[in-house]
């Protein structure tokens, strides 16, 4: 039995509004885990049988939670570490890896408790390996399917507020973002890496794949102006300016502060931005 035993359901990358909060990111997957657990045991897969009913249950909810417990876990570093993002072909089998690994050692482990097996051997591991990556693989692969738009990262900064200008005409840049950004007012443009976070005029944000000086290019000259290297901002959408420290920063009607550096600040203000 120990050697057909399975793994829970891991958890993919999954990209969801930050304001859903950590609880309601997960609770789904955990749920979904639940119930995979209990038909499980309901059937009796994989010559589980043998045993009673309770006991088969515990035993499949145990490996069906700490899947989605495992899954989650690397789910969370895998995306906070973001180096294969855009590389989705390479980021699955590493999540899917990273999963099977100790998911593996928890299979044959649960296995040998409840089926009162000796030590396994180096074969069995090999083939309990294989199957949880396997399994781990299909549904890391699932998740992907389901959540990932593209190379778009969609991300919510804040909550939304009523727009204080009227939008502009649709940019080259806004053909490539979601659909549920495409009709929102850009505001901001913020470089993070290889990533360029777009600030909208409801307070939302998303990232994607692009270089700011890209992104500019793809914009219309009057709509605004680099005001730092790493930032863009809409001239309309700007409410006042600030200073201190030396340091001068531009504050917009979504709630966002955009830095202006010193080789920036006389151009923009030989353009009326702080009249």
């Amino acid at each position: 039995m120990t050697e057909n035993a399975v793994h829970g359901s891991p958890m993919a990358p999954t990209y969801t509004p930050k304001e859903a909060g950590f609880g309601a990111r997960h609770r789904r997957g955990f749920t979904v885990a639940a119930i995979v657990g209990f038909l499980l045991a309901m059937v009796g897969a994989l010559e589980t049988g043998q045993i009673a009913f309770l006991p088969r249950l515990a035993y499949w909810e145990i490996l069906m939670l700490s899947g989605a417990l495992i899954g989650l876990g690397v789910s969370e570093m895998v995306e906070k570490w973001g180096r294969l993002r855009s590389r989705q072909w390479a980021e699955m089998p590493l999540i899917a890896t990273l999963i099977a690994l100790p998911l593996t050692l928890m299979v044959l482990g649960t296995s040998s408790i409840f089926f009162h097996v000796g030590p396994p051997t180096f074969k069995a591991f090999a083939t309990m390996f294989a199957i949880t990556f396997t399994i781990s693989l299909v549904m890391t692969a699932l998740n992907y399917f389901i959540h990932w738009p593209g190379k778009v990262i969609p991300e919510t900064a804040a909550a939304p507020a009523p727009p204080a200008v009227a939008p502009s005409p649709p940019s080259k840049l806004s053909a490539r973002l979601p659909l549920q950004y495409r009709q929102l007012e850009i505001v901001a443009l913020e470089a993070e890496d290889h990533y360029l976070r777009v600030h909208f005029d409801d307070g939302a944000s998303t990232l994607i794949l692009m270089r700011l000086s890209d992104a500019i290019a793809e914009l219309p000259d009057a709509l605004g102006a680099q005001t730092h290297r790493s930032w863009w901002v809409a001239k309309k959408a700007v409410d006042d300016l600030s200073k201190g420290d030396g340091r001068a920063t531009l504050n917009l009607s979504n709630g966002v502060s955009a830095p202006v550096s010193r080789s920036f600040y006389k151009r923009l203000s030989d353009e009326g931005w702080f009249a």
